[in-house]
C-alpha cells in the first residue's frame, strides 16, 4: 500500500481510503458488528484510512473496528456533518467524538458545500471546527463537493485544511463544470497545499464496468492524495487492495444493477428532490421520481432526508 501526507495536515493516509457509506443503513445496512469485520479487513491489509458523515450512521461500525487495533500508520478518521450553525456543529462534534470513542478527530468536514455562497453561510460551523482544531479535538477540518466552484472557494479560505471532491473518469455527477473544470479546480487546491480526498470514483457503481481504468484515472492525477471507494464485502475489500497494490491481472467486478426504489405511501413532500446534489429526483404527479437516473450516484442522500422512509437504494 502507498501512502502519502495529506496536504498540510500532518496525516500520513493510504492512497486507498475505506468508503463508509455503503456500509451504512443508507446502503448494505450491515450491522455495526459485521460492518467491523470488514473494516478490520481492511485495516489489518493496510487501509489506515476511513471516510464517513453523521449522515451515513456507521458510527458504531467504525467504533467496533477501532477497538484494541493497532497498525504500522495511526488510522485516519474523516467524517462529515451537514450543521450549519454553532449549536449544530457542537453536537455533531459531540457525538462523533463519543460514539467512535475518540480522543481527537482526525479530519471534520461539512458536508455538501456547493459555493462561497454555502460556506459563508455555514461559517458559524467552521468556526466551532477551528476552535476545536485549536483545543486538539479536531486535527484537520475540510469540506466535501460536487460542486468545482466550492473547491475553488475552499481553495482560497487558508483556514481549510482538505477538500473532498467528486471527480471521476466521466464526470458524473460534477456539479457546475466538466471533468476538466474539476481536475483543474483540484489542481489549484492542491497548489494552495491542500489535501485532497477523491470520491465517487466509480461514480456511484456506474463506472463499474470500467473499474480498473476508472481507478487508474484518479491514480495517475498527482493532486489527488487519496481515493475514497465504497466496499461492503471482505472481497472488495481484498481485490481493491491487491489493485492499488499494483496489481493489474485482477478480474473486473461484476457491475451491480442498481436502482433508486419509491414506495407507494411517498407523499410527494419534496424532501428528497432537495436533498438530492446532482438534481437526479423530482416530484411528479404526486410522487417522487427519478428523472434523471445518468445523474443518480447512489448517495442515499435522499433516502436519509425522507421522512416518510419511502426512498431507498436496491
Amino acid at each position: 500500500m502507498e501512502y502519502r501526507e495529506l496536504g498540510q495536515t500532518g496525516l500520513t493516509v493510504s492512497r486507498l481510503c475505506f468508503g463508509a457509506l455503503t456500509i451504512g443503513p443508507l446502503q448494505r445496512g450491515l450491522s455495526p458488528q459485521m460492518g467491523a469485520e470488514i473494516l478490520r479487513e481492511a485495516l489489518k491489509r493496510g487501509i489506515n484510512f476511513i471516510d464517513t458523515a453523521e449522515l451515513y450512521e456507521t458510527y458504531d461500525h467504525i467504533r467496533y473496528a477501532l477497538r484494541d487495533f493497532e497498525g504500522d500508520y495511526p488510522v485516519v478518521i474523516t467524517t462529515k456533518s451537514y450543521a450549519y450553525s454553532r449549536e449544530g456543529m457542537q453536537r455533531s462534534l459531540e457525538r462523533a467524538l463519543i460514539e467512535m470513542d475518540l480522543d481527537c478527530i482526525p479530519i471534520f468536514m461539512l458536508h455538501e458545500q456547493e459555493s462561497s455562497h454555502t460556506l459563508r453561510g455555514h461559517w458559524p460551523a467552521l468556526e466551532v471546527l477551528w476552535e476545536a482544531k485549536k483545543e486538539g479535538l479536531v486535527q484537520a477540518v475540510g469540506i466535501s463537493t460536487h460542486y468545482v466552484e466550492a473547491v475553488l472557494a475552499a481553495s482560497a479560505i487558508p483556514e481549510i485544511d482538505v477538500i473532498s471532491p467528486l471527480i471521476n473518469k466521466t464526470g458524473i455527477g460534477i456539479q457546475g463544470g466538466t471533468r476538466e473544470d474539476m481536475s483543474r479546480a483540484i489542481e489549484e487546491a492542491a497548489r494552495c497545499k491542500k489535501g485532497i480526498v477523491a470520491m465517487k470514483p466509480l461514480g456511484g457503481g456506474h463506472l463499474l464496468a470500467d473499474w480498473s481504468s476508472s481507478l487508474d484515472f484518479l491514480l495517475d492525477q498527482p493532486a489527488v492524495d487519496s481515493i475514497a471507494v465504497g466496499m461492503k464485502t471482505l472481497d472488495e475489500v481484498r481485490h481493491n487492495v491487491a489493485f492499488f497494490g499494483g496489481n493489474r491481472d485482477l478480474p473486473e467486478p461484476k457491475p451491480e444493477t442498481r436502482r433508486l426504489h419509491v414506495d407507494n405511501w411517498c407523499v410527494g413532500c419534496g424532501a428528497c428532490v432537495r436533498a438530492c446534489p446532482n438534481g437526479a429526483l423530482e416530484i411528479v404527479h404526486g410522487k417522487a421520481e427519478v428523472v434523471a437516473p445518468e445523474e443518480c450516484v447512489f448517495c442515499g442522500y435522499c433516502g436519509a432526508s425522507c421522512p416518510e422512509f419511502a426512498i431507498k437504494v436496491i
